[in-house]
């Protein structure tokens, strides 16, 4: 019998069994249940202030015994809390760590940024990476981060190296971005699970197109946009390069030619008209929710608990919207708007 080291010794993916998540995957359809509604959501948006929207939050259990302007620890705390759950749920499965390396991208960033810009970006860490921001802090001062993938681990050492010569946080922060997203792909396909590599594959496509027409649209050149791509996607980024030039009329048909166009139409329509893009971002961030759904049409194994991930990662998207929004106190129909689709 070949035990799962030596399959990875042999390239040959993990297991992922759907009979041992039976449980598990109950446990999140239940999680799922609890998740924050529309109509939680509006009665927020509609309080009278900070302190009453964050009243309501409590009644789903979220924030308990918290100062409403300490709304941000509270979302943050949940969102540990809910891997956690994951964790315990999987036997502390680590394919399901993917989704938070992002977190241990950006307390990178805040401990390379305090090194450059500014100290007091420490105090933006988050405890929702996988490895403790102590030891991120600890480890960077002495090149040693055990824990981490070795693709970001390699990343730490070019953004570093970067900004020692070039004194350029926003290109650290792209090698780090990127490595990240390298990670996650990687990981993703050492599993025999389609559905868990589709998200990921669709994530690094999404993310190079919102840089594509970011640059473009920031009027950057055609190497920026090379160094911002990141492989691993369905969309070859040769295509997104050499349509770089081009005007952003061709840009959006190039999209709209892609297995995402239809999901983005509502945001390319409007490319040439929306000085914000506040709705393209916001088709971007409603493609990726789809997977919820097709998450939930499987009755057992591992996708129903991502799914369960991406709703409260959602949900807690859209309260730190709603939140914020209270604290400089703008208009209802404006945060309506901003919302992501799913939160609906």
């Amino acid at each position: 019998m070949i035990g799962v080291y030596d399959k990875v010794r042999a390239g040959l993916p993990k297991k992922c069994n759907p009979y041992d998540y039976l449980s598990a995957s109950a446990r999140a359809r239940m999680l799922s249940n609890k998740i924050i509604t529309k109509g939680r959501l509006l009665q927020m948006i509609h309080a009278n202030d900070l302190r009453q929207a964050f009243q309501i939050l409590n009644t789903a259990d979220i924030g308990v015994g918290v100062n409403p302007e300490d709304y941000e620890h509270a979302l943050a705390q949940e969102l540990v809390k809910a891997y956690g759950l994951v964790r315990d749920m999987t036997d502390s499965l680590t394919l399901f760590d993917i989704f938070r390396y992002k977190y241990d991208g950006q307390n990178i960033k805040f401990v390379l940024k305090s090194k450059t810009v500014s100290p007091a970006a420490l105090h933006s860490m988050t405890d929702l990476g996988t490895v403790r921001k102590e030891d991120i802090v600890k480890g960077i001062n002495n090149d040693d981060i055990p824990g981490l993938p070795p693709e970001i681990s390699q990343a730490i050492v070019e953004a570093r190296e970067n900004i020692a010569s070039r004194r350029d946080p926003q290109k650290a922060d792209i090698i780090i971005d990127k490595a990240v997203l390298c990670a996650m792909h990687r990981i993703s396909h050492e599993y025999d699970n389609r559905f868990f590599q589709k998200v990921v594959c669709s994530l690094i496509d999404i993310e190079n197109i919102r840089s594509l027409v970011r640059a473009k649209r920031a009027g950057k050149d055609s190497e920026f946009l090379r160094n911002l791509l990141s492989l691993g996607g369905y969309i070859e980024t040769d295509k997104l390069i050499k349509v770089f030039p081009a005007s952003m009329r061709e840009i959006a048909a190039l999209i709209r030619s892609t297995r995402y166009g239809y999901a983005l139409e509502t945001g390319l329509s409007v490319l040439d008209t929306d000085d914000t893009l506040t709705t393209f971002e916001k088709v971007c961030d409603n493609y990726m929710l789809t997977f919820i759904r097709e998450a939930n049409r499987v009755v057992f194994g591992i996708e129903p608990i991502l799914g369960y991930i991406l709703e409260k990662e959602n949900e807690i998207t859209s309260i730190r919207l709603v939140m914020a929004a209270k604290m400089v106190k703008s208009p209802a129909s404006a945060v309506i708007e901003r919302l992501r689709e799913h939160a609906w």
